[in-house]
């Protein structure tokens, strides 16, 4: 019975150590509210284009699988990724492209990238 109890507090410990780095690696990002217009970045990398004049355009390219952006009044770029595994940002905000919406989510940056991983839009 001591030997059945300390083989199950080994496989315990086992299993926290091999799970922690998992659960302390997705604290790290903080939580951000964000202002602006959905963007498509293709055009508005490539020339700026957006607004509501641009509609059309950025609706087609986000269909086609171009990334989608938040563009804030500061004209910070957040790339747009949806919160759950294997979730596009895009399939969240592409009936919103060139309107201003507010959005809630996890921030991670790397690399000069930033990436908005999306839980609401309002």
């Amino acid at each position: 019975m001591k030997h059945q109890l300390l083989a199950t507090a080994a496989i315990i410990v086992i299993l926290l150590a091999t799970n922690a780095p998992v659960v302390l690696g997705q604290s790290k990002e903080k939580e951000k509210t964000v202002k602006g217009e959905v963007v498509d970045l293709w055009c508005y990398l490539d020339d700026g284009s957006h607004g509501a004049s641009h509609k059309e355009c950025a609706t087609t390219c986000a269909k086609a699988g171009n990334p989608i952006g938040i563009l804030d009044a500061k004209g910070n770029i957040y790339v747009a990724m949806g919160s759950n595994d294997h979730q596009p940002g895009r399939e969240l905000l592409i009936d919103r492209m060139s309107e201003t919406v507010t959005v809630t989510g996890k921030l991670a940056k790397k690399g000069g990238t930033q990436v908005l991983y999306i839980k609401s839009v309002k």
